[in-house]
């Protein structure tokens, strides 16, 4: 999955102020995305994977992503990203719901399983990246 990164710039004196609390944020739902990002990328990437193995991979993508969640109820969230990190935290719920319904279909032996993973993953990928894209216009970041 793309994702893309938050990027902050503190480029006048005006911007100082307020600007390691923008800073840290941002590097806070980076490095939180990160992992999410790694684990998600595992899944499927070895062609020869046993079951086992694939189950494994979601387990931890599931498991990355209720991290991710949980981490970015803690994060201390600049007044004016509310809006876009709520919306963010939703996305990085609907992926660890989907990571855990494709383990079971996968378990299941279901051969719709990395389709709906393809297709769903797809569609959160976009409400993140939106949510990614709010947080970056109301904090001014584009």
């Amino acid at each position: 999955m793309k994702h893309r990164i938050l990027i902050a710039l503190c480029l006048s004196p005006a911007f100082v102020v307020g600007c390691s609390s923008t800073e840290d944020y941002v590097d806070d739902v980076n490095e939180i995305q990160e992992q999410v990002i790694k684990a998600s990328n595992s899944i499927g990437s070895d062609v020869n994977a046993s079951k086992k193995e694939i189950v494994d991979e979601l387990e931890g993508a599931k498991a990355e992503a209720d991290e991710a969640v949980s981490e970015l109820e803690d994060v201390d969230v600049p007044s004016e990203a509310e809006e876009g990190h709520e919306q963010l935290i939703k996305g990085f719920e609907h992926l660890e719901k989907l990571y855990a319904d494709v383990q079971k279909q996968v378990e299941s032996g279901s051969g719709a399983a990395f389709e709906e993973l393809r297709s769903e993953g797809t569609r959160i990928d976009k409400e993140i990246d939106s949510a990614l894209d709010q947080i970056n216009k109301q904090l001014g970041l584009e």
